[in-house]
């Protein structure tokens, strides 16, 4: 028996791409997994797949919405024992273009969202719980367009390093860098021929374009909540995930991709 076994997990961003794909790892690993996402059909399509596990609809961008999921989702699996938190937007745009309200959506949903959820389940979590969000290899190298997210997201690091301060007594707390990954929606609204506009001034800045499976990831970040919960005195503030870079991805964006694998 692993030691994700029986454990309780809420997702959230489980409708889709990463989020999805982690939660149902988890699933295969025996964890009672609560799905949640703002698509109600999308949870239970989910949930049906992975033949276990609870959907739950949460909507990040409306505060008083996300201590009633995170309620619900404890109140249903009988407590949480880890939290995932994978939601995350942008549009794609210049600093010097974005409105206000985008400039708040991005910063709800990237960095408010994840510390409601948090904030919401300290109440419920076990002594050894694992708490983890998302965050991007973009915090370290912005990408053009793409500003506002990296600054979301540098902010969700520095707040997860603050919760590791204040919330002693055994909880852990992750932030997972990811690298550029496939399938998810993140750049479902870009316009294609803005991406192509883009693409040269990202590889001039030293952009990694090898793309990693979403499975392949869930996988990956499946494997090290259980290796916490085997060892409740080990702690993994950082999991950095991304792709090695091929030779030919120099040449081609997305070369390191296979033509099945690419959108």
């Amino acid at each position: 028996m692993g030691a994700l076994e029986g454990r309780r997990v809420l997702v959230v961003g489980a409708s889709s791409g990463m989020g999805r794909a982690t939660a149902m790892a988890f699933a295969r690993c025996g964890a009672s997994v609560a799905f949640a996402a703002r698509r109600r059909e999308r949870l239970d399509e989910a949930v049906a797949e992975a033949g276990s596990g609870i959907a739950v609809t949460i909507d990040v961008l409306d505060p008083a919405d996300v201590p009633r999921a995170v309620d619900e989702a404890a109140e249903r699996l009988g407590g949480l024992d880890g939290v995932l938190y994978t939601a995350g937007m942008s549009p794609l745009a210049r600093l010097r273009d974005l409105t206000a309200d985008q400039w708040h959506r991005i910063f709800a949903v990237n960095t408010f969202g994840p510390n409601l959820v948090i904030a919401a389940a300290l109440r419920h979590l076990s002594a050894d719980s694992v708490v983890a969000c998302v965050s991007s290899d973009s915090v370290e190298e912005p990408r053009h367009s793409l500003g506002a997210y990296a600054a979301a997201k540098a902010a969700l690091e520095s707040t997860l390093r603050c919760w590791r301060t204040e919330e002693v007594g055994g909880r852990r707390f992750m932030k997972i860098v990811i690298g550029p990954t496939w399938p998810t929606e993140f750049g479902d609204q870009f316009l294609p021929e803005h991406m192509a506009a883009l693409i040269p001034h990202w590889q001039r800045q030293g952009f990694r374009t090898a793309m990693m499976a979403a499975d392949d990831v869930a996988v990956q970040i499946a494997s090290t909540y259980e290796a916490l919960f085997a060892s409740a005195g080990m702690g993994v503030e950082t999991l950095f995930l991304r792709a090695p870079e091929p030779e030919a991805a120099v040449e081609d964006f997305g070369l390191s991709m296979t033509e099945a694998e690419r959108p």
